[in-house]
């Protein structure tokens, strides 16, 4: 039976909607596909390239940090180092004064020292040369002339010498010699407490004997260990 409806259909458009074919999504064409991925790559380059770069700052940043931190440790340190090197100069520099006033100090209290003994030393000769000053009117006077002879003139030896004699002492220089068996030549020309002086004719070699040169030899021969008893040595 043949249809009564011809083989091929046509689709007529109704107002107001649209074939078939044009519904839903339109394939995309090659050269719009290969623009979306180069977009698509981009966007990833871009995204990539900042965070590199997000990456990079954080980096210098961090570093910048460290180095401040660095530069804040070592003058902190700088500081410290400064500072105690501040404090020990004014240390050495207060021992120094505290040393250089103990030394003037002590320098002072010794040079009082020095002169209070000398003052002390001074007196007690001085005292003796007083007391030796009566000499002559000793009874022992001429045994102590006798004995001061004798060992002047057992110093000039056998040469010739002259002896110089206080005038109070003359007389009694005459009796000592004869008595020795000594002669020679007496010129009473000095001045002293007691004793005598021996001297070679020409001057050249003189042997001083008297009260006054014997206290003197003593005082410079015994001056340091009367120095020491004086300070409690």
């Amino acid at each position: 039976m043949s249809s009564a409806f011809p083989k091929s259909i046509f689709f007529i458009p109704f107002p107001g909607r649209e074939p078939r074919e044009r519904l839903g999504s339109q394939p995309a064409l090659p050269e719009q596909a290969k623009e979306d991925g180069d977009a698509v790559a981009y966007d990833n380059l871009l995204k990539s390239v900042e965070e590199s770069a997000e990456a990079r700052e954080r980096e210098l940043l961090q570093k910048a940090d460290e180095q401040v931190e660095a530069i804040r440790a070592e003058a902190r340190k700088r500081a410290d180092e400064i500072q105690q090197a501040m404090v020990r100069d004014a240390e050495r520099s207060v021992a120094i004064e505290r040393n250089k006033q103990l030394y003037l100090a002590k320098g002072e209290i010794k040079e009082k020292s020095l002169l209070g003994r000398e003052k002390v030393f001074l007196s007690a000769f001085a005292e003796a040369e007083r007391r030796l000053s009566g000499l002559r009117q000793d009874t022992h006077y001429p045994a102590i002339f006798e004995r001061l002879a004798r060992e002047t003139v057992s110093a000039m030896g056998k040469n010739p010498f002259v002896l110089h004699v206080d005038k109070r002492d003359l007389e009694l220089c005459r009796a000592t010699l004869a008595a020795m068996n000594v002669s020679c030549e007496i010129i009473p020309d000095i001045g002293c407490t007691g004793g005598l002086v021996a001297a070679s004719p020409d001057g050249l070699v003189t042997i001083a004997n008297t009260v006054e040169s014997r206290l003197e030899r003593i005082r410079e021969h015994k001056r340091l260990a009367i120095y020491k008893i004086l300070s409690g040595g």
